[in-house]
């Protein structure tokens, strides 16, 4: 502007002139406008009628081009007495470029020449005149008649995926009445070397408003080549001039010197981001990762909050893992596709993304970038330092701090057990979970992802809550058991246990436990000693009632009896209890349950039995017996239900193996009976085959306990007087009743008593289960 105050004024009458106050370049495909602008000062007493003069431009290539009003001057027709206007004109001069030398002559109407035109004065642009505000300098420009200062700020370069794009940032001060709304302005980016590059406005600036003396930064982009050179790069805005149909030049800028923005965000670092004019707090909590198949398995948690006083739809930014060699790994989350956060409201997004191992692990950077969109100029919007530490290793009873969407908790394996399942093995983890917050928290429906060494084992698993509550008060625990399935054969060093929740199509981490601890902790009980089941609602205690060998020809068979005392206020359903008999060699055998399927009242007592058929070679003096909670489908197992695991475990030594036979028949005890053979008749008719037998007898039941099925059958065997031996199987209950003096007769058949004149009968009775007898009495009657 100091360039065109030294060309002085044209004078046009007396105390009449004009001054040349603006030249400006706007480059097109259609051919370049010129504009200028003329300053009429009118120190006269009469009005100046415009129609008497005009206006030509010369390019600096000699062309003479007649100047025209733009459609705001053209209303313009004089200049009041003792007044001065401004008034812009445009040409289109084609593909001339440059300024320097351009000529603008002034004219004025005069019949007494031959062309009728009488050249009054012309002002040539000086060289090395530039329309472009200087850097660091404003300039007032009347944007929807309204005063509005504006001002370059800055121009940043960014390069993403093999390309460059420009960032420039204008501020616009409102130095009006009335608010500023969308300028209509279209802005191009021209380089030192004359390509002209069209902006765009960036996303967080579209739909702007400037209140009255507000002042604020919008930010434009484009793609520029990445070899261009951004030295000395110039900004410049344009208008549409409707009635004329063409762009007018508004004002330029000479840019600042472009910079490159640092969008890295150092580890734990909290990076603010704007969006919908409020403030977004992001940040990169948490990062672990452990190696798997010759893959860096990454887990991330991702903390944003609004900060604002108002709610924020979130974009749907696309994530990536960014290596140093220049690979980037896609990202796993859905979370951002409509998440809208209230004021103040903090949301922790679970991440999870697999790195080859063969790029550098401690480089890695979480790369955050705006939604794609059709013509939509697309860049990072941070990128934040994965810090590098492998997987913690989480030793049983320790806790180890967590943070997830639901609140902050502390967490800790407190028990890892590997038991025999059929053929295979059961690994059950017991996890604590402890709610660390000041209030509440609602702990959602879990399921788990499980990972022995290098093996997934997930489709085996289940996780089993201890309690149906789920709401956690302040310092409230609670426990879940992650049970799952591994070849008995199997070894392996390592133990990762992840726990997720659902969300909408989404799994979202809530915890990750990885542990090299992998000793199984049974807790052995004594043989006398009981011990106590404490899940809610099957709170009872156990103790070893009696254990006994059924010898058989091919194999032994081991039966115990437990006794179940409930120690429920209310009446509730059993534990339904899986078990195995282990030997010194790590050796198991399964054992057949049977209990009572009814609930139980209040301190009610119920009976158990457990058994299994044991090789001739086994000790059942040397075993214990492994006994828990069976569950099924993340739930323990329901009375008639089928067990698909087994938790809380314990190692029960056991006792009295052996029952010493008694040498009469008085009081018998075949629990829960007890039989007392008061005597025995047998007798014989001559010359018939049949020998009459006859029991006088007592017998009663325990009423103590509820039990299963009773699967017990009670053998009577008759050696007659001849030593022939013979059997009749009774049930109790029905051929022998509960009663006193009562009789059981039966008969046995043998040639030999056609000519039996008499002798002694012996009895044995025998507790036969499954296929194998104990005998429990013998008495000899005459």
């Amino acid at each position: 502007v100091s360039a065109l105050d030294k060309l002085g004024s044209i004078a046009l009458k007396t105390n009449i002139s004009a001054k040349l106050t603006d030249v400006s370049l706007l480059t097109q495909d259609g051919g370049n406008i010129l504009t200028y602008t003329l300053s009429y000062s009118n120190g006269s007493n009469a009005s100046l009628n415009l129609v008497d003069f005009f206006s030509k431009v010369t390019t600096s290539g000699g062309t003479v081009i007649q100047g025209s009003p733009i459609t705001s001057s053209a209303t313009i027709k004089s200049i009041a007495a003792k007044s001065s206007q401004s008034i812009t004109y445009y040409v289109n001069i084609g593909k001339s470029t440059s300024l320097n030398g351009v000529k603008i002559s002034l004219y004025g109407w005069d019949f007494n020449t031959t062309d009728y035109q009488k050249k009054l004065g012309n002002f040539t642009v000086p060289t090395g005149y530039s329309q472009a505000v200087a850097r660091g300098q404003s300039k007032k420009i009347t944007l929807n008649n309204l005063p509005v200062t504006t001002k370059a700020e800055s121009l940043q370069i960014y390069k993403y995926n093999g390309k460059v794009y420009a960032k420039v940032g204008v501020s616009f001060t409102n130095q009006g009445t009335k608010v500023l709304s969308d300028t209509e302005l279209k802005g191009y980016l021209a380089s030192a070397g004359g390509s002209v590059f069209e902006l765009a406005l960036d996303d967080t600036s579209t739909s702007y408003k400037v209140q009255p003396q507000e002042k604020k930064t919008i930010y434009y982009l484009t793609e520029i080549p990445s070899y261009m050179k951004t030295d000395n790069m110039a900004l410049q805005f344009a208008g549409e001039d409707a009635s004329l149909k063409i762009a007018l030049p508004v004002v330029a800028y000479n840019l600042p010197a472009a910079t490159t923005p640092d969008l890295v965000v150092a580890s734990n670092v909290t990076k603010k981001l704007t969006i919908s004019n409020n403030t977004v707090e992001t940040q990169l909590k948490t990062a672990n990762v452990y190696a798997d198949n010759g893959n860096a398995k990454w887990t991330l948690q991702f903390r944003i909050k609004n900060s604002g006083n108002k709610a924020v739809n979130v974009p749907a930014y696309e994530l990536a893992i960014k290596a140093a060699e220049g690979y980037s790994f896609p990202v796993d989350t859905k979370d951002f596709a409509s998440l809208t956060l209230k004021p103040l409201e903090e949301k922790i997004i679970e991440l999870s993304a697999d790195v080859p191992l063969t790029l550098n692990q401690g480089t890695l950077q979480l790369q955050m970038t705006e939604p794609a969109a059709e013509g939509k100029i697309i860049f990072p919007t941070a990128y934040y330092q994965i810090p590098y530490t492998l997987q913690t290793n989480n030793w049983q009873d320790t806790e180890y701090p967590i943070e997830n969407s639901h609140g902050t908790f502390v967490v800790k394996i407190a028990n890892i057990q590997r038991l025999p399942w059929s053929d295979k093995d059961q690994i059950v983890a017991k996890i604590n979970i402890r709610n660390t917050k000041s209030t509440s928290v609602q702990l959602p429906a879990l399921t788990s992802v499980v990972k022995a060494g290098e093996s997934d084992i997930s489709s085996t698993s289940q996780v089993v809550s201890e309690s149906t509550q789920t709401i956690l008060g302040p310092n409230e625990s609670a426990a879940v058991y992650v049970v799952a399935n591994v070849p008995y054969s199997y070894t392996f060093n390592q133990l990762k246990i992840t726990l997720q929740e659902t969300s909408g199509e989404s799994k979202l981490n809530f915890l990750s436990l990885s542990t090299t601890q992998l000793d199984s902790r049974v807790q052995s009980v004594a043989a006398e000693n009981s011990f106590h089941l404490e899940l809610e609602g099957k709170k009872a205690e156990l103790l070893v009632r009696r254990n006994l060998v059924y010898p058989g020809t091919d194999s032994n068979l081991l039966y115990t009896e437990l006794e179940m005392n409930s120690e429920e206020s209310r009446k509730s359903e059993q534990a339904q209890l899986v078990a195995y008999y282990k030997t010194q060699d790590n050796q198991y055998y399964e054992a057949e349950v049977t209990q009572s399927k009814t609930s139980t009242s209040p301190n009610g007592k119920s009976l158990v039995t457990l058994w299994s058929k044991l090789p001739l070679g086994i000790d059942p003096a040397n075993l214990v017996l492994y006994i828990g909670e069976g569950v099924s489908e993340g739930k323990l197992t329901a009375p008639d239900g089928q067990s698909t695991g087994y938790i809380n475990t314990v190692s029960l030594g056991l006792n009295q193996l052996g029952v010493e036979p008694k040498g009469n028949l008085l009081n018998v005890e075949m629990f829960p009976y007890t039989l007392s053979v008061t005597n025995a008749v047998a007798t014989v008719t001559a010359g018939k085959d049949t020998l009459s037998t006859a029991l006088t007898y007592n017998m009663s039941a325990s009423t103590l306990y509820e039990s299963g099925t009773y699967e017990h059958k009670l053998v009577l065997e008759l050696i007659d007087p001849l030593g022939q031996s013979m059997e009749k199987t009774l049930t109790l209950g029905t051929d022998l009743q509960l009663g006193t003096f009562k009789s059981y007769t039966t008969t046995f058949t043998s040639s030999l008593y056609k000519t039996l004149g008499g002798g002694a009968i012996r009895l044995n009775l025998y507790d036969e289960f499954q296929g194998h007898r104990n005998l429990l009495g013998t008495q000899t009657y005459v």
